[in-house]
């Protein structure tokens, strides 16, 4: 008896590390850069590049994925009233879905976790695991298709993409080879921190790891918009409407019954 007793702690400590995924945190450091370091938003932004490159063992994949800070949103959702007329039928609050979320890898998913999806879910990789992970306040039988038409619109908006086979690798160089990503920055991303990381794979399980930091600003004259509006709301809304007035006097004087318009 005594000796069945030694052995459960035993065989339960054994079965926690054979079953229990391996730490994102406790992974070797991934060699990776990224340029720019700063992401400046003008007047004229309409999106941009950020290069993510590095160096692995020569015989690993590589996964990046840019990340935004989790959030919380309330969305509208559109039905038929009476099997007629579109319009909106409620709101639909999600919450635990990040801001941004853009992933690159080397080769295709199920080909990263050797067709093993657990590998993607438990490690943070992909469409489905945000879908697990999402939270969303509705009756359990509508939950996957209001998490499916959030990760359309998020696709539709640029916000979130998936790009399969578009990190390229060099030459190798003994042990290791570099690795090169060039990621596709929305237009619509929001000024704040983002989350670079870096998987390294090898046989479906990650084996690196490597985060860093990306700070996206607004700068000239939308940062002067923003400032005024959030520390001087009375001249902001001063000069909104008088921006507005002049450009309906000009409107009018072009298109309208002034002197110079067209009309006769």
């Amino acid at each position: 008896m005594i000796r069945n007793r030694i052995w459960i702690p035993i065989v339960i400590m054994i079965a926690s590390f054979v079953w229990h995924p391996q730490s994102v945190d406790s992974m070797v450091s991934v060699k990776a850069k990224h340029e720019p370091n700063l992401i400046a938003i003008g007047t004229f932004f309409n999106g941009t590049s950020l290069t993510v490159s590095g160096k692995v063992a020569a015989e690993n994949e590589v996964v990046v994925i840019v990340k935004g800070k989790q959030e919380e949103l309330t969305l509208k959702k559109k039905g038929k009233a009476l099997r007629l007329l579109w319009m909106n039928l409620g709101d639909v609050h999600f919450k635990n879905v990040p801001s941004l979320y853009i992933l690159y890898s080397s080769k295709g998913m199920m080909e990263l976790a050797a067709s093993n999806t657990k590998t993607l879910e438990q490690l943070g990789i992909g469409f489905e695991y945000l879908k697990k992970e999402m939270e969303i306040e509705t009756v359990q039988a509508k939950r996957n298709d209001l998490a499916q038409e959030f990760l359309k619109l998020k696709q539709h908006q640029g916000l979130y993409a998936c790009h399969p086979g578009e990190i390229s690798f060099g030459e190798k160089s003994g042990t290791e080879k570099s690795f090169k990503a060039v990621v596709q920055i929305p237009p619509r991303i929001s000024p704040d921190e983002y989350q670079v990381q870096v998987m390294e794979i090898h046989n479906g399980m990650i084996v690196g790891n490597s985060i860093d930091q990306l700070k996206v600003e607004e700068q000239g004259v939308p940062a002067m918009i923003s400032s005024m509006a959030f520390n001087h709301s009375l001249l902001y809304g001063f000069l909104a409407v008088l921006i507005a007035v002049a450009a309906g006097l000009v409107m009018d004087f072009f298109f309208g019954t002034g002197k110079g318009g067209g009309a006769h």
